[in-house]
């Protein structure tokens, strides 16, 4: 199972790692915001891409364990696309109720419906992987590079909401 895969998931892991790792610099950022308005965006917003990078990390080192059956990473991918279904429904809500400041209409649909998306997709993967599918391989590789796009949109988006600007611009 995923021959030929491995520098691709190697490449994936640690674009998600080093992308975790941008994270703790951006919040160096966050010095000048009130501090109950940062934990409440933390949760909506760096929250899910620590979490998407974190889980892209998981399916990563998975691909690349020696001797995991199709019904194991089917397993893994299930439990991954669950978390991310449960998170990614949460967060929309998150958003949806935020009203000071009002969020984006991209944030929606960016930290919240999008990913939410992908994890089901990624279910549907894990179903496949299951059933022993030969579209699973390419299927699981799509919804990792999906959710790298996503997350690089969003923590840019992410850092140019942090950055500081001067007093009273916006």
């Amino acid at each position: 199972m995923f021959e030929g895969w491995g520098e691709f998931y190697l490449l994936a892991g640690s674009a998600a790692a080093v992308l975790i790792g941008l994270l703790f610099v951006v919040v160096t950022l966050m010095h000048d915001k009130p501090r109950a308005y940062v934990l409440r965006g933390s949760s909506l917003y760096m929250g899910p891409i620590v979490l998407h990078m974190s889980l892209i990390l998981v399916l990563s080192a998975a691909t690349l364990s020696r001797g995991l059956t199709p019904a194991c990473f089917a397993a893994v991918a299930g439990a991954v696309a669950l978390l991310g279904l449960v998170r990614g429904v949460a967060v929309s809500a998150g958003i949806r109720a935020w009203r000071d400041p009002k969020p984006h209409w991209t944030d929606l649909w960016c930290y919240g419906i999008i990913p939410t998306t992908l994890y089901a997709a990624l279910g549907v993967v894990a179903f496949g992987f299951w059933r022993e599918q030969a579209w699973a391989e390419q299927g699981v590789a799509a919804v990792i590079v999906a959710l790298l796009l996503v997350s690089i949109r969003n923590e840019w988006d992410l850092v140019v909401w942090l950055t500081p600007r001067p007093d009273g611009s916006e």
